[in-house]
């Protein structure tokens, strides 16, 4: 009788470890998808990835700069100033994503315009 109840303590141990150590060793997704522009050159697509991932540093640092204010680590004035830098860069660097890629987006309408233009001339 004994050995039975140990065999399934350890059984629903191993379970309840199992259960609990499994979100440990999972692939976790990324914060954003990083949305990329069709075409680009190598230097724009290299600079979009770099905007990318210190944009998601910067959403990053707001989200550990709010936790620790709500636990009470940081005073009102450091807190609002900080935040306001942060939210301030975001945006930065939401603006140059946003250029970057009107301009990627731009230079692939004119090669579709070029290539359009090269179908329509009549073969010699």
């Amino acid at each position: 009788m004994t050995s039975g109840i140990i065999i399934w303590a350890v059984v629903l141990g191993g379970a309840a470890l199992f259960f609990v150590m499994r979100p440990l060793f999972e692939r976790q997704p990324e914060d954003h998808p990083r949305p990329y522009a069709s075409g680009g050159t190598a230097r724009q697509n290299q600079a979009l990835e770099t905007l990318w991932n210190e944009k998601l540093r910067v959403l990053r640092a707001i989200r550990d700069l709010d936790f620790d204010y709500d636990l009470g680590k940081l005073p009102d004035s450091t807190y609002a100033a900080q935040r306001i830098h942060l939210i301030r860069l975001a945006a930065a660097i939401t603006r140059r994503i946003d250029s970057l890629e009107s301009e990627i987006a731009a230079q692939d309408a004119e090669i579709e315009a070029a290539v359009a233009a090269l179908r329509e001339r009549p073969a010699r």
